[in-house]
């Protein structure tokens, strides 16, 4: 990791944190079942009252997939894209 790498380590159980910056966010949702999502969500232009996710415009260009067994990852198509979101489970 670089030396100038800013490091985010969630210590609280508040039910989200969220990250904006020009384009968008990334957030962590905690669920009532202690598991997490994990969003990234690009602003499209479209205003909602209330929230805290208005920044630029951003587009998502390119996206990849990593797997254990598979060398470099995956390309994904992301056209029209403007959300992507994971489920994570602790052991």
């Amino acid at each position: 990791m670089p030396a100038t790498a800013k490091v985010i380590k969630l210590t609280q159980e508040s039910a989200e944190h969220i990250i904006i910056f020009p384009g968008g966010s990334i957030s962590v949702c905690r669920t009532t079942e202690n598991e997490y999502w994990a969003h990234i969500e690009v602003n499209t232009g479209q205003v909602i009252a209330n929230t805290v996710r208005g920044s630029k415009r951003g587009k998502i260009i390119t996206g990849r997939l990593d797997y254990d067994a598979k060398a470099g990852g995956q390309d994904i198509e992301c056209t029209n894209l403007n959300h992507l979101a994971v489920k994570i489970k602790t052991n």
